[in-house]
């Protein structure tokens, strides 16, 4: 009996001995889970205010650049109503610049360092990859629709208006304030059947563009929006 006494004592003190090393154990890995976490939670915290700050710098590039769109396609249009076998009297000043629209293709260039960086895989909110990707895929369509433009431009209307008009005289953001010695026949270039064809697919083209940055731009308010409302709350939190 004292023998088995003294048995049971060991066993219950060896039981305890291996509980508290496994408690310890558990407890360790806790605080090195909990370590790894907040250093996971601080390197994503400082990804989406790169993020955030990054949208915001092209949210305001593509803010001008969607003026730039708009004007096109609505100088481009005017053009196109202009368009008759009988056209009527219009200013050269005014043919200059609708001419410009014809030639001009603003560019949305933004910046991505982060929006196509390996720095997206630290970020674990599902919602926001979605936006990203979403982002990307009409930016790949908005530069698709640039390449096709400009592919068209180059290959029928810079040959057309070179032909068929001065180039000195186009007056726009782009070109110099300079003017030809040689005269423009407005009339004859407003009545020309190809031309109107050309009018016809650059106000189609830029039409696809404008609703691709104006895309683009209510994606980019939405991403910026739940950015601030996920980094104040994260803050919140941290305190």
């Amino acid at each position: 009996m004292i023998k088995e006494n003294k048995t049971s004592k060991y066993l219950l003190y060896a039981i305890g001995e291996i509980i508290l090393v496994v408690i310890g154990i558990l407890i360790a890995l806790g605080i090195n889970n909990w370590n790894e976490n907040r250093k996971q939670n601080i390197e994503e915290f400082k990804i989406l205010v790169s993020l955030k700050n990054e949208i915001i710098n092209n949210q305001e590039q593509l803010t001008t650049i969607i003026k730039n769109h708009k004007f096109v396609f609505e100088k481009v249009n005017e053009l196109s109503s202009l368009m008759h076998p009988n056209p009527k009297e219009i200013k050269l000043e005014k043919l200059d610049t609708l001419m410009f629209a014809m030639l001009y293709i603003p560019k949305f260039d933004p910046i991505t360092t982060v929006l196509s960086s390996d720095k997206l895989e630290g970020i674990k909110d599902e919602k926001l990859k979605t936006q990203i990707a979403s982002w990307k895929y009409i930016y790949d369509d908005y530069e698709y629709s640039i390449k096709i433009t400009y592919d068209y431009g180059t290959d029928h209307i810079y040959s057309f208006i070179t032909q068929n008009y001065q180039i000195k005289n186009i007056k726009g953001s782009k070109f110099k304030n300079d003017y030809s010695f040689f005269d423009v026949n407005a009339r004859s270039i407003l009545s020309n059947s190809a031309f109107e064809n050309h009018v016809k697919m650059k106000s189609f083209n830029a039409e696809n563009i404008l609703k691709g940055v104006n895309k683009l731009y209510e994606i980019q308010k939405k991403a910026i929006e739940y950015l601030e409302l996920k980094l104040g709350d994260t803050l919140l939190q941290e305190k």
